[in-house]
């Protein structure tokens, strides 16, 4: 029966084509790689100073073989060969936070005078203030008070472990501590506003991925579409605005291959139930009210 619906409509077919397709160039995404083409997209991509190169280069292609050796399972990074001062890299929302299974991009230019110095990072934030640490205008913090960048120079965060250390530091230990000190379980008093606005850079990224990412975003978010609404589920207090936030969210992942109408009905069947309950609590406080007006009037 389900097999002879696919055969009769040509457009099961063709969904069932994109499906298969979708996820084999997920599954083929490498968690580091180096690329031909630089993207018209990056950040820093006018950004052109004159370098030591032979040094620079050195010091960069031990940082890729690092990368390509010792990343963990929730960061990604793409280098360039044609500009090996820039690399892009996500960092996947870790499970125990409202940023789970949210996809948080940074682009990264090595300065001409690196490792001396830091490198840069720009946070492609959508313009969104979902984390105290990643502001909407791409700067990365790990205070409120002081730019990380001038802490991990001067060493000002309470201890020589923590400070940018030429000869050891590397782009490796500073996605892994944007993972672990940034994208935390207590990112704000209302963990519900960061995960709402996880759940709104999810539909950006699914229109438009950025450069080199696109297979991934894809694949991510067709095989992670039911937890996410399950997650989801679990955050919403049937307010209208996240009511309307996880239909936009459901209509995103439809486009993207996903079948989300199950999570769509059993939302609608929970806000009704909401309204209903709500309804009642209203009518019976109304008569309780009604009867401690009449006591008054007869005392």
């Amino acid at each position: 029966m389900y097999s002879n619906d696919f055969e009769s409509n040509p457009v099961y077919g063709e969904i069932e084509e994109i499906i298969d397709e979708v996820e084999k160039k997920f599954k083929k995404f490498k968690k580091f790689d180096i690329v031909s083409d630089t993207p018209f997209d990056h950040h820093f991509l006018d950004y052109k100073r004159p370098i030591r190169r032979n040094l620079l280069a050195e010091k960069i292609q031990q940082e890729w073989r690092t990368l390509e050796t010792s990343l963990p399972n929730l960061i990604l990074v793409r280098a360039y060969e044609n500009r090996i001062d820039l690399m892009r890299a996500v960092v996947i929302g870790p499970p125990g936070t409202p940023y789970y299974h949210g996809l948080f991009f940074f682009d990264i230019l090595f300065p001409g005078n690196y490792p001396n110095r830091p490198p840069k990072l720009f946070y492609r934030s959508q313009g969104l203030d979902l984390n105290p640490n990643l502001r909407p205008e791409g700067r990365v913090y790990l205070s409120l008070v002081e730019n990380w960048y001038g802490r991990l120079v001067h060493g000002s965060f309470g201890s020589n472990a923590e400070k940018w250390k030429p000869e050891e530091s590397n782009v490796l230990q500073v996605l892994i501590s944007i993972q672990r000190l940034v994208l935390n379980s207590k990112p704000y008093p209302n963990n519900k506003n960061a995960f709402m606005l996880t759940c709104e850079v999810m539909t950006r990224w699914l229109q438009a991925p950025p450069r080199h990412f696109e297979d991934f975003v894809a694949g991510h978010f067709r095989l992670r579409s039911h937890q996410i609404l399950m997650n989801y589920r679990e955050y919403t207090d049937q307010s209208e605005c996240m009511v309307q936030l996880f239909l936009k969210l459901v209509n995103a992942l439809e486009a993207n291959g996903s079948y989300c109408k199950h999570h769509l009905s059993q939302v609608i069947i929970e806000k009704e139930n909401t309204e209903e309950r709500n309804t009642n609590n209203e009518i019976v406080a109304g008569f309780f009210g009604k009867l401690k007006n009449v006591a008054v009037l007869l005392a």
